[in-house]
């Protein structure tokens, strides 16, 4: 058996990103940058206010309060060669201005509105009250503060979530380069499997794991190829193996064990398939299994139990499937919560116990774990938002002890 960090070091030296496709920009969402993106202007691109009210010279309300005269008004629309519309600044002067208005030449402070009262009537007055002073640069956003024409604002390897649209919208950015979604077959091998729909009977059981391989899959930003089940049975085992091994990924659950019909370690190196983990230190899911294809084919046999299965994927495939995009190094970093309620001790594997998280009213992070019976217990494991992550050998953890746990809940 091999311990986690030692599978981390396995399956990322066997991944290369895969290719990249240009999209526009509202396609990108949950993809990653392939190349960086940079500002195509200054932005802002001109000197603006951040507020509504009146651009003065600070030097003219410095004995505030003082009267200005008011000789025009700026709306954020507004743009000529010069902003003031060639007026020439004198002492004693103000101009209306709106939030996001360029600042006009000579002034070098706004005086937000509240601050002020308007003197002589009309839609635009004769005159302005100015009730305080204000020190140069007050509420004026300089040009290019935001970012300079040529500076990289999204790194490759970013994933393109909302806020990340955003940003490359306002650097121009109409189109951008990503990398391909991976497809990731789904395999399910057992002649007691049968498909969600049917009754089952005698020892049938239903096939929830192409279910939720499917749901993670999609969470993971991957395009997910349903591939059905397959018996234990050598020659099917090896066609459906086969076709699956034309995609980038072959998640395939059961038949990794030990047993008389456990034909998945076996049929895989008959496909050319290459093994780089072939048992974990953990538990649930001590028989996962990593290999990799002479044409680079990602491949986990994952046990047929649906907890052992979804640990598997979110401990391996879902870190390899950023990898293939171009976010490397994307291990599950465990962060510190107040246990409540108690955990066994742990024998010669690391425990991933299913959980739930929340933030308490005090602001402290609190894990309550799960009441669940086993790797086979898919009812147990829906609450889950986080795992409990227990080293080897240790003694039993008791309510208000400090665990360590891994988010699900993330992008």
């Amino acid at each position: 058996m091999i311990d986690i960090d030692e599978a981390y070091r396995r399956v990322f030296a066997n991944i290369e990103p895969i290719d990249t496709v240009e999209v526009v920009l509202d396609d990108s969402l949950h993809r990653t940058l392939a190349r960086s993106i940079q500002c195509d202007l200054d932005h802002p691109p001109f000197d603006r206010s951040v507020m509504d009210g009146y651009a003065v010279r600070a030097a003219d309300v410095a004995g505030a309060p003082v009267t200005l005269r008011v000789t025009g008004q700026i709306a954020a629309e507004t743009w000529v060669d010069d902003p003031a519309g060639g007026h020439a600044w004198a002492p004693g002067e103000a101009m209306q201005i709106n939030t996001g208005a360029p600042i006009p030449r000579g002034a070098d402070a706004v005086v937000r509105v509240e601050l002020t009262e308007p003197v002589g009537g009309g839609e635009l007055p004769e005159q302005v009250l100015i009730r305080n002073p204000v020190e140069p640069g007050t509420f004026i956003t300089r040009r290019a503060t935001y970012g300079s024409a040529g500076q990289t604002v999204l790194q490759a390897g970013t994933l393109m979530t909302p806020a990340a649209i955003g940003a490359a919208a306002a650097a121009g950015a109409s189109r951008v380069t990503v990398y391909r979604k991976p497809t990731v077959a789904l395999l399910s091998t057992g002649g007691e499997l049968v498909e969600i729909d049917c009754v089952p009977r005698g020892a049938q059981i239903r096939n929830s794991n192409q279910h939720q391989l499917h749901a993670l899959v999609l969470s993971a930003h991957a395009e997910p190829a349903p591939m059905g089940i397959v018996p234990d049975d050598r020659q099917e085992l090896r066609e459906s193996i086969k076709a699956a091994l034309r995609h980038d990924v072959l998640c395939i659950t059961g038949g990794v064990s030990m047993g008389a019909f456990d034909f998945v370690p076996e049929v895989l190196e008959q496909c050319g398939a290459r093994f780089h983990i072939q048992k974990m230190a953990i538990k649930p899911g001590r028989p996962i299994q990593f290999a990799t294809t002479d044409d680079g084919t990602l491949i986990f046999a994952l046990p047929g139990n649906p907890v052992s299965a979804f640990v598997g994927f979110e401990l391996l495939v879902r870190p390899a499937l950023a990898a293939l995009q171009g976010r490397t190094g994307r291990i599950p970093k465990p962060i510190q919560a107040q246990l409540r309620g108690t955990l066994s001790a742990t024998r010669d594997r690391r425990a991933y116990v299913p959980a739930r998280v929340e933030i308490s009213d005090d602001g402290l992070c609190v894990v309550e774990p799960l009441s669940w019976r086993g790797s086979g217990d898919a009812f147990g494991l829906a609450g889950a938002n986080a795992m409990i992550v227990r080293p080897p050998n240790v003694a039993n953890a008791e309510n208000g002890q400090t665990v360590s746990i891994l988010l699900l809940d993330r992008v």
